[in-house]
Order: structure tokens, then C-alpha cells, then sequence
């Protein structure tokens, strides 16, 4: 892996050096958010062997927040950016616990989150398993409408858990350490779960999705960001399915228009979906509906152009 030199911090104490449990953050820009993160899993993991793995690379001030306020926290910093994917793998191969967890900086987590993730990890054949998100900072409206277009498969409801046929994410997974020693996070920041996750159910094993083991998110804020990260969600989705080749999409490449089709259906999707999450967020889609359907279609616009290209270069 080709990344700048790393230094590992705050090495565990004896006590820790065989853990069961490694829970893996990768942190860019996460200054705002991650002591409230690892706050959240202090208490998650009571109880629990376990190490707690930061990667660093943004420079904002995250690593010192850490040195200065929390003790116990493996700390690595990159000296240039890494992606999410990239970031989880570099602490991937130092982390020594039988199962690895995984969260965002900009995300808490529940009291019950190791243990309702591994009682599903724990049964034969199961490779991951992973959650829902919340949202956790309800007053950003432009953030509601990330949420919604990003996170429309994984929004939290009351219902059984199931296997998955979708993906897990990044941000709310967890793996049997063998599996990732084989299978690893493709280095980019978006679909990099959705990646991995078809990699290692194509080889055999079943992932479990329950949408009632939730965390809480802080979405992206602002307009620009927001339209901005609609395009760049596209892209990355086309990439994505460039590589994964389901039937549908040969349809999709002889004619890229009708990707514009596809933003009915996928609105009226996400207001299924949200009839069986809390009330209020789908009052807030509502609301928000003519602004998500612009953002979709330039979504569209973005997946469409990126198939009517050559084949990036991952």
C-alpha cells in the first residue's frame, strides 16, 4: 500500500494485547466529531477485550484532540490523505482482534452495538454484519437530503434481520478477521463497502443486515456540498457497477438516458422506506422532495455520463 509514512501511537497496554475485539475508524477532517465517536464506544465496550484503531490523515487537528482527551486509542497518521477504503486497510493489517468493527469519525454508536453485531457475526457462514444509519444532526436540511439519496437502502426500521443481498456499511459493519485478511476495502471513498461486500458474498459467505442496530450520522452540510456530493455519488455508483456487471446494466449502457427514468422509482423507494422508519423522517422527505429529486438527477446526469466513458482506473 502505497502510503506516506505512518506512525503508530499510544500503544495498548498489556492487559490488551491479545483483543477480541479491534474497532477500526477512519478519520479525515474529523475534529468536530470524533470524542463524541469515541465516547459512544467507550461505552459500547464495556465489558469487551478489545482496541480501539484511528487512522488519521487530514492534519485538522484530530490526532491532538485524541493525544490530549482519550488514553487507549492505537493512533496512526498518514502523512497525506487516504481514502475511507485505504484508510481501513492500513489499520486492517495492524489490528489483532478475531473480529473487526467498523464506524466513521462523524458517527455514535449504540451501548448494544458490539454485542447485537456479533451475536449475528457469530453464526457459521456468516462473513459481516451490519446496520442502519440515524441521523444526528437533524437541523441540517441540506444534510437530510445526502441521507436520504445516500443511505436509502439502510434507514432504520423495526423489522427482522435478514440476509443481505445489498451491501453493508463501511460505517456500521463488522467482519470475522479472516475474511478481511483475504478480502480487502478498494481504495476509494465511495462504494468502497458496496465493493467489498459483493467480493466476499460471491465467495460463499452470507452478510446479515438488521436495520434495528442503528448509529447516528452527521451528515455533510451545506447546498454545495450537497450538489457536489450528488455527482460524485453518481460516478462512483457507475464505477461500482462497471465492476459488479448486473444484468440491468447492459440495458442501462446501450441507452444512458434511461438512468434519468430511474429517479421515479428510486424517490418513490425511499418514501416506502421511510413509511417504516420514525414518523419524522418521512415528514422531512416530503418537504424536501423537490430538492431530492433535482439532487437524483444529477445523480443521474453523473452515473449516465460516467458509463458513456472508458473504464476509470481504480
Amino acid at each position: 500500500m502505497s502510503t506516506a509514512a505512518s506512525a503508530s501511537e499510544n500503544p495498548l497496554q498489556p492487559a490488551s494485547l491479545d483483543p477480541l475485539i479491534s474497532v477500526i475508524i477512519p478519520a479525515y477532517r474529523g475534529s468536530a466529531t470524533i470524542l463524541a465517536c469515541l465516547a459512544s464506544l467507550r461505552q459500547a465496550l464495556v465489558g469487551w477485550s478489545h482496541e480501539l484503531i484511528v487512522v488519521e490523515s487530514s492534519g485538522d487537528g484530530t490526532a491532538c484532540l485524541i493525544r490530549d482527551h482519550v488514553s487507549s486509542v492505537r493512533l496512526i497518521v498518514a502523512e497525506q490523505r487516504l481514502s475511507a477504503g485505504q484508510a481501513r486497510n492500513v489499520a486492517i493489517a495492524e489490528a489483532r482482534g478475531e473480529w473487526l468493527f467498523f464506524v466513521d469519525q462523524d458517527c455514535v454508536v449504540p451501548a448494544n452495538w458490539i454485542a447485537a453485531l456479533l451475536a449475528h457475526l457469530r453464526q457459521a457462514d456468516v462473513g459481516g454484519a451490519g446496520g442502519s444509519l440515524a441521523v444526528a444532526n437533524p437541523e441540517n436540511l441540506s444534510g437530510w437530503c445526502t441521507y436520504f439519496l445516500e443511505f436509502l437502502h439502510h434507514f432504520p426500521q423495526r423489522r427482522k434481520a435478514t440476509v443481505s443481498h445489498g451491501f453493508l456499511l463501511g460505517s456500521n459493519s463488522a467482519w470475522r478477521s479472516d475474511v478481511l485478511k483475504t478480502f480487502r476495502f478498494p481504495d476509494q471513498t465511495l462504494a468502497e463497502d458496496v465493493l467489498l461486500s459483493h467480493a466476499v458474498r460471491r465467495n460463499g459467505w452470507q452478510l446479515i443486515y438488521d436495520p434495528t442496530i442503528t448509529i447516528y450520522h452527521h451528515n455533510r452540510q451545506g447546498w454545495n456540498a450537497f450538489f457536489t456530493y450528488c455527482r460524485a455519488m453518481g460516478r462512483a455508483s457507475a464505477r461500482a457497477h462497471r465492476q459488479i456487471q448486473p444484468w440491468w446494466l447492459v440495458g442501462l449502457a446501450r441507452c444512458p438516458i434511461l438512468v434519468y427514468i430511474t429517479s421515479a422509482g428510486v424517490l418513490s423507494m425511499i418514501a416506502f422506506r421511510l413509511t417504516k422508519a420514525p414518523l419524522t423522517y418521512f415528514l422531512r422527505f416530503l418537504l424536501l422532495f423537490p430538492v431530492c429529486l433535482f439532487g437524483h438527477l444529477l445523480w443521474a446526469h453523473a452515473f449516465a455520463t460516467e458509463l458513456r466513458g472508458p473504464a476509470s482506473p481504480e
